[in-house]
């Protein structure tokens, strides 16, 4: 497999997102820290530099879901990088998988008119809610409190909101349900809009978790690892070094589970010697002197 190296070159100085066309995605010597807990953290990506063009469809293969995770949250603007710049011409969807803002005390149509209100492009806001309550197929349930909700009603939901908005870019870190290679009129019906919606349009999409969904609409990939692309290419490629460095991080997270349950064996060791050494008294021990309690002396009336 011929190895794709790629150089971090400081790009040039572009300062607002209206100087790209839309659907170019800019990384400007990017890097973006996540907590692991407590004081814990892990850099994913690390003084990146990385330029998307516009209509390119990419699938994002990574050492851990965090690294996937964090990229592409701060594609789709929900975190914030710590130094660096990220430029996205156009527009961004938000990160398609990921927990959508929708309240579930309020009715499906409730948070499809909130969503058109905020993502919507037409003047008439009931155009776009009335594709969406077609699309989901929900019947009556569409005017319930999603609390009220199966899981895959939710899911239908999620799905036709997803495909209303058009965008110019869109992250991607699971597609609930496309795996299912049913002949289910609903899918087919969702397959044929996303063709539509992806058509011309920016793609990046987590290739682990969305595998099939990645392996449809993707024609390269890239790797990410320890912050840094290791390599830009064919799918093929991308999955084989994906899946060594899936294997070095687990490798080195063993390692150091080791170490660490390896010092406490040292120190339990050290406990046990030191118990073990301690003097045996074979005789007769004294009785220890019973203790007396008082009882606080009652009134009498």
């Amino acid at each position: 497999m011929a190895s794709s190296q790629l150089k971090a070159l400081r790009l040039l100085p572009t300062r607002s997102p209206s100087d790209l066309e839309q659907g170019t995605v800019v990384f400007d010597q990017v890097s973006k820290r996540v907590s692991l807990g407590g004081s814990r953290t892990l850099t994913v990506l690390d003084d990146l530099s990385l330029t998307i063009e516009a209509g390119s469809k990419i699938a994002l293969f990574a050492a851990s879901v965090e690294t996937s995770r964090a990229f592409l949250n701060c594609l789709a603007g929900h975190e914030m990088v710590n130094s660096g710049d990220l430029l996205v011409g156009g527009s961004s969807s938000w990160l398609i998988g990921s927990r959508m803002p929708l309240m579930p005390v309020l009715t499906g149509r409730a948070n499809a008119e909130f969503l058109v209100s905020v993502y919507g492009v037409y003047e008439d806001d009931e155009r776009e809610v009335d594709f969406i309550r077609k699309l989901c197929g929900l019947g009556s349930s569409f005017d319930e409190p999603l609390e009220k909700y199966t899981s895959g009603m939710k899911d239908r939901l999620k799905l036709a909101l997803s495909l209303a908005f058009q965008f110019d870019v869109y992250p991607v870190m699971r597609w609930d349900g496309w795996n299912c290679r049913a002949d289910v009129p609903f899918m087919n019906q969702v397959r044929r809009l996303v063709d539509r919606r992806l058509e011309g349009r920016t793609l990046v999409a987590e290739a682990s978790n969305s595998q099939n969904f990645a392996l449809d609409y993707c024609n390269e990939g890239i790797v990410l690892k320890d912050g840094a692309i290791i390599y830009r290419g064919s799918l093929d490629d991308c999955a084989v070094l994906a899946k060594e460095a899936q294997a070095a991080r687990k490798e080195r997270s063993l390692s150091r589970h080791l170490r660490q349950h390896s010092d406490v064996e040292e120190d339990l060791q050290g406990t046990m010697d030191d118990l073990l050494e301690a003097p045996i008294f074979d005789g007769p021990q004294a009785p220890r002197p019973r203790q007396t309690v008082r009882q606080p002396a009652r009134e009498v009336g």
